[in-house]
């Protein structure tokens, strides 16, 4: 038995909307009915010598506190209805698309035998919302079962699309794994424009897209699951994951043979030599760890699937990532981004086979 626990799915922190039956009952269960709006900015200018201090108020420049406030045009805040909370800085073309717009085109698809909702939640206030759904297909990697999910999300403060993720997820220990050796590959992204809304009106058809996507995904995971790798080979992989070109090279310089295996036991010497810092050899080793010993790890060690999981299993099960931090990490910062040189990795070592 392993000694690492499961934590759960990326979106585990959400709030379970599996018996809703509409995006609409979805955004209300888990109070993401909120009303988001744009508003002027001011910029605060402080007076000074040789400033303009000059106040126009025909144009809406008032002073207060040492400061003109003047109007910062061509840019917006973003802001929560209910609450005032100001959200984020966007420009002129900037469309607001509401959580209740984004989402509502995906009813055609949740139903019997389909799709069904899973987790809904809010991350920094309102500045992005996300929610999953299963979709109505399952798929194996040798004795594994990968549960599929498409997962939504919608900013409010400028920073990225309305995302739709192709996210699947390794029942056993509920690894996210990517799906597509780039990051585009894992999604349908549709920018906050005057075409949005247009362009949301596709629920079924990605609904198709994503269950054909699953199937192709699992081929490619088969492949990786046929790769043999020693540990020494193992080792390399997850090392070179972390170090840069030229640790890699004074690494090697230093000890050809047993450099990996002396860095994955955290060697003084070796980390001295090469300027590997302590938290990178502490990841790698911890890497390799759970590589040997982790969930789900004993009838996939010896392969590049094995290998990937292992990464994967690091950063959803080990890395020390906590609440909306861990859920940001993993579905769209650098944990997904670790996650992904992963994959690429190991389909290096699959065309080399």
């Amino acid at each position: 038995m392993s000694r690492y626990t499961v934590n759960g799915a990326p979106w585990a922190i959400g709030r379970d909307v599996s018996d809703c039956k509409s995006s609409a009952e979805v955004m209300h269960k888990a109070g993401l009915d909120f009303i988001v709006d744009k508003c002027d900015l001011m910029a605060r200018m402080p007076f000074g010598v040789k400033r303009n201090n000059i106040v126009n108020e025909i144009a809406g420049e008032f002073s207060k506190d040492g400061h003109i406030f003047r109007e910062l045009v061509g840019f917006y805040a973003t802001y929560r209805a209910d609450t005032a909370v100001p959200l984020g800085l966007v420009k002129d073309k900037y469309q607001v698309v509401q959580n209740s717009e984004a989402f509502k085109f995906f009813d055609d698809a949740i139903g019997e035998g389909m799709a069904r909702w899973d987790k809904a939640g809010i991350i920094g206030d309102g500045r992005m919302i996300y929610l999953s759904a299963k979709l109505p297909v399952e798929t194996r990697v040798g004795d594994d079962l990968i549960d599929n999910y498409l997962v939504f999300s919608n900013s409010h403060d400028g920073t990225s699309s309305v995302n739709i993720m192709f996210t699947p997820i390794r029942v056993i220990c509920t690894n996210m794994l990517n799906s597509g050796l780039k990051s585009a590959d894992a999604y349908i992204r549709i920018r906050h424009t005057e075409s949005a809304k247009q362009k949301l009106q596709r629920g079924a058809e990605i609904l198709r897209i994503a269950c054909k996507h699953a199937t192709t995904v699992q081929e490619y995971y088969n492949a990786l699951l046929k790769v043999k790798m020693s540990d020494r080979e193992v080792m390399e992989y997850l090392a070179n994951l972390q170090l840069t070109e030229k640790e890699r090279e004074l690494l090697l310089d230093y000890d050809k043979d047993n450099g990996y295996k002396k860095l994955i036991l955290r060697d003084y010497r070796t980390m001295e030599v090469t300027g590997v810092s302590q938290r990178k050899a502490n990841t790698i080793a911890n890497m390799f760890e759970y590589y040997c010993d982790g969930i789900g790890q004993k009838h996939v060690a010896g392969t590049a699937w094995g290998a990937y999981n292992a990464v994967t299993g690091f950063y959803c099960n080990v890395a020390n990532l906590e609440g909306e931090k861990r859920t940001f990490s993993l579905l769209y910062g650098g944990a997904n981004s670790n996650m992904l040189k992963a994959l690429n990795s190991a389909n290096l070592i699959l065309n080399a086979a």
